[in-house]
């Protein structure tokens, strides 16, 4: 482990374990946050849970005794465990391009788990952020003196300096300690990979010379020298003094006897007279082996090995129908390989946290695919048309007869004086062949586009009729609904009509609500006020009796009727006035009562607050564009405030029988969030149905307040904006006349 971090663990409090897992265990058995060592490796641990292993490994620990190291805080072990497991960077920053801050919060934001090391043109110290799905933990080494501060304070030092900070992710593999009896299935998993990785490193220590010795398994050891292919074609073919045809291009130097000195030792060190022995001696008479290569070349089986012997019997080279060294295997272009490798080099790239700095690189990327599928279709085509040539000269050339004089007739003599005619004839036909099943082929895949295509556009064309199919029978249900929601109005109107008489005016229901104002008085101030039950000195009996639930409207109301009833009972059969009673008599009950004071903190510190409630209110939000303040209004069915006016809550009400969308709480959420950026006193967005939430919906909602890998946040259902600013996003549905809140789940 590197020996800052040794030097910096060394200074926390430590104590002494023994009897591995078990005395371990109730070491940490009260959430320990720290480092353990047993003299070699180091483990490193949050709450209890290992979040690292370094220089050995968990199953060591199973018997050992050592130290363990109680952090200073969390945030320093699961610092020292990223940076010892070594992450991948990510990106490189200037503070002054891209501020810490609005990293952090797109880190946050996007359930990031690594680290920030600002440490690069830094002076001041180093300085570091450590994320575990978006939750962030903070430490600084600030001076000389390498001073430790964590939390609010190392992110408020490290968000003030100016320099160079990487972003490092990490996979961090987060477990319980095992007990006493765990260490056998971690000893096995330890053997395991001990297994793996003796095998590897015995591969790795291998004699090099092996390699060279032996072929790769599955490689066939015939290559093609393709520069001395080349050389071959511009030199005619002459006769040694045995009258056997000889290429002058692949012909060495001799020895003075009609051999080629190199060309015996890569074949084994045998000569020309060996081989011939060697060719009778394998059973194979020499006239028998040239006639086997002819087959070879007219079935079109491609190259014929030949089996080159010594004395005795050993040497064996394999080599194609031309005779060329097998060494030389169909080596890929020099060129090609290495503008491959450049090319997957740079496809390493380093996404961006700016989407359009990542559509750049996905287009380059594109371009070099592209560029690299050309070279191949290039290669390709370079190679049939050098076989198609081959083809063409009447195949490859046969190997030289090794078990002939000069004095015996040759059978390729006798085929030259009486066949050469056949085989042209026959070459020309090959070739025509090959040009009808090239067409032949071309016309297939035609069809098969075609055919694919047609497919598709029938694909498409029944997927069009579901979809209509499925409309029509949408329309059909909604005409049904339209004739029953007309039945009961037409019979609500008639009721209405019945009372009328008994009404000076009317009004409809949104004029009614949208003119009305709710108001949180007390009987008297001396009785249960909202603060006393935020105390927990009061029952909610007590409350009850002395709270009241005034309104005021900006309407007379003697007289008045909405929807054929009069005001107040119209009023008070609203879910808006229904909702914020549920608010002020039953809420602070039912977070006190369940313990949850503390995960609803503002939620509830806010309710003794509440001043009036606004129906079908507004709230002003400022807004910031190109260096200009503007300010717009944002819209909700309930806004509550306090004595000065400021929000404390809003609420989107559904008093309809279908279900609240997803669309609705996508809408809550960002208007809660600019809501939250402007005033400082909003604390939450509550999603109010007297039907109930999509699926749609409540992932939104899950989204929206999601946690960390490690998180410890507690805030429950908190939409986090930055480290210190929020609101809780609460779900409630309207049951029986009640109220019941189910996100979050109290």
């Amino acid at each position: 482990m590197d020996a800052q971090r040794r030097e910096a663990i060394a200074e926390w409090d430590d104590r002494s374990f023994s009897d591995g897992f078990a005395g371990l265990g109730r070491v940490v058995s009260d959430g320990f946050s720290g480092a353990a060592t047993d003299g070699t490796g180091w483990l490193f641990l949050v709450d209890g849970q290992v979040v690292g292993v370094v220089d050995g490994t968990l199953d060591a620990f199973a018997d050992a005794s050592g130290t363990v190291y109680r952090a200073p805080d969390d945030a320093l072990p699961v610092l020292f465990a990223m940076q010892e497991l070594g992450g991948e960077p990510r990106a490189k920053y200037y503070t002054n391009d891209t501020p810490l801050t609005e990293a952090d919060r797109k880190l946050s934001q996007g359930g990031f788990t690594g680290y920030i090391e600002l440490s690069e043109n830094v002076l001041s110290g180093d300085y570091y952020v450590a994320y575990t799905g978006g939750e962030s933990m903070a430490a600084a080494y600030v001076g000389n003196a390498r001073r430790l501060e964590t939390g609010d304070e190392a992110f408020d030092l490290a968000a003030d300096e100016v320099g160079i900070y990487t972003v490092y992710e990490v996979d961090l593999d987060v477990r319980p300690l095992p007990d006493g009896d765990g260490a056998s299935d971690s000893a096995a998993a330890t053997d395991a990979d001990g297994a793996s990785d003796s095998g590897a490193a015995t591969d790795a220590d291998a004699d090099p010379s092996d390699a060279d010795e032996k072929p790769a398994a599955g490689v066939e050891d015939v290559g093609i020298d393709r520069e001395a292919e080349d050389g071959d074609e511009g030199e005619p073919a002459t006769e040694d003094d045995a009258g056997t045809p000889t290429d002058p291009a692949a012909t060495g130097p001799t020895d003075g006897r009609g051999s080629d000195p190199a060309g015996s030792a890569r074949n084994g060190g045998a000569t020309a007279a060996d081989r011939s022995n060697g060719a009778e001696a394998g059973g194979v008479p020499a006239d028998d082996a040239e006639a086997g290569g002819e087959a070879g070349d007219a079935d079109g089986a491609g190259p014929a090995a030949v089996r080159i012997e010594d004395d005795d019997g050993a040497g064996q080279v394999p080599a194609d129908s031309r005779g060329v060294d097998p060494d030389a295997a169909d080596a890929p272009d020099s060129e090609d390989v290495f503008s491959e490798e450049a090319e997957w080099r740079e496809q390493k790239s380093i996404p961006a946290l700016d989407p359009s700095e990542a559509g750049d690189e996905d287009r380059a990327t594109d371009d070099r695919r592209d560029a690299s599928s050309q070279r191949s279709r290039s290669v390709d085509e370079r190679a049939r048309s050098e076989r198609g040539s081959s083809g063409a000269n009447g195949g490859s050339p046969s190997p030289r007869s090794t078990g002939r004089s000069a004095s015996t007739p040759s059978a390729v003599s006798k085929r030259d004086a009486g066949g050469g005619a056949t085989g042209s004839a026959d070459q020309d036909r090959i070739r025509k062949l090959e040009t009808a099943l090239e067409e032949t082929e071309t016309e297939r895949q035609s069809l098969a586009d075609e055919v694919e295509r047609l497919a598709a556009e029938r694909d498409e064309i029944g997927a069009e009729r579901d979809d209509l199919a499925d409309e029509v029978e949408r329309l059909e249900a909604e005409t049904d609904d339209l004739r029953e929601e007309r039945d009961r109005l037409r019979r609500e109107l008639s009721n209405a009509k019945e009372r009328l008489p008994d009404a000076e005016r009317t009004l409809t229901p949104p004029e009614a609500r949208n003119g009305t104002n709710l108001f949180i008085r007390y009987e008297s101030k001396e009785g249960a006020t909202l603060a006393d039950a935020h105390e927990g000195g009061v029952d909610r009996e007590a409350l009850r009796e002395n709270l009241r639930v005034e309104h005021h409207t900006s309407f007379e109301t003697d007289g008045l009727a909405v929807d054929g009833r009069p005001f107040e009972e119209f009023l008070e059969d609203t879910i808006e006035y229904g909702f914020t009673r549920w608010l002020v008599e039953d809420l602070p009950f039912e977070v006190r009562g369940t313990g949850n004071e503390g995960k609803l903190r503002d939620l509830y510190d806010a309710l003794p607050e509440i001043d009036r409630a606004e129906i079908g209110g507004t709230v002003s939000i400022q807004l910031r564009e190109g260096g200009e303040e503007t300010r717009e209004q944002r819209a909700f069915d309930l806004v509550l405030r306090d004595r000065m006016g400021h929000p404390l809550f809003v609420a989107d009400l559904n008093d309809s029988r279908d279900p609240t969308a997803e669309g609705t709480l996508e809408s809550l959420v960002e208007n809660g969030r600019d809501v939250a950026d402007s005033n400082e006193t909003f604390a939450g967005a509550f999603a109010v149905t007297e039907s109930f939430f999509e699926p749609g919906a409540l992932e939104t909602a899950s989204d929206a307040v999601g946690g960390g890998l490690l998180s410890r946040s507690k805030r429950a259902s908190f939409v986090k904006l930055s480290r210190k600013r929020g609101y809780h996003l609460c779900l409630v549905e309207a049951r029986d006349g009640g109220f019941h809140m189910t996100v979050p789940d109290l």
